[in-house]
């Protein structure tokens, strides 16, 4: 497909949505990327985002376009999910205001577990991944940042990294070697 017949759907989807982390702006992206992030959970309900050049940036949940994936994302989170084998996680946060304490109770909640260092613990969980995030999620605000290795599986989850870091960490952890 040449250039002059490649398929232009700017105008049906346009890239008009920006997202608001700890400060930075991201973005423009498209309501389909948006509603990727949603599925991925790397917007929430209460992510600050922007619709259109110059718009006020307010929670997801507000925007209109936005809330069928936020339904959508609420009903996956509460559907139960059995117990897991035992996973060891390693859990590493920037928190940027007083919840060290609610998210240290949250962790206890979820399993054994010990601080390697501050931000930094180690968890023994039979709680899923996805469920882990989720619940460490209620705990942290919107500038906290989050991120979980499974050590079991070799997995990776994070929250609050912004789209940007999100990209490069997929870059890197399943990537071919030389």
């Amino acid at each position: 497909m040449s250039s002059e017949t490649a398929l232009d759907l700017s105008e049906v989807d346009p890239p008009e949505w920006h997202v608001l982390v700890n400060g930075t702006v991201y973005g423009p992206y498209t309501l389909g990327q948006m509603q990727g992030f949603i599925g991925e959970r790397r917007i929430g309900p209460g992510t600050q985002v922007a619709e259109g050049d110059g718009g006020a940036f307010l929670p997801a949940e507000q925007h209109r376009p936005l809330i069928p994936a936020l339904k959508d994302m609420h009903l996956s989170s509460t559907e139960a999910e059995p117990s897991g084998e035992p996973s060891n996680y390693l859990i590493i946060a920037k928190l940027t205001g007083t919840g060290e304490m609610q998210l240290i109770s949250a962790i206890n909640r979820l399993g054994k577990f010990a601080e390697i260092m501050p931000g930094v613990w180690a968890l023994r969980s039979s709680v899923k991944q996805a469920k882990l995030r989720e619940r460490l999620r209620q705990t942290v605000t919107s500038a906290d940042q989050v991120m979980i290795a499974n050590a079991s599986t070799g997995r990776l989850a994070w929250f609050n990294l912004g789209p940007e870091a999100d990209v490069h960490i997929r870059r890197v952890w399943d990537a071919e070697l030389d």
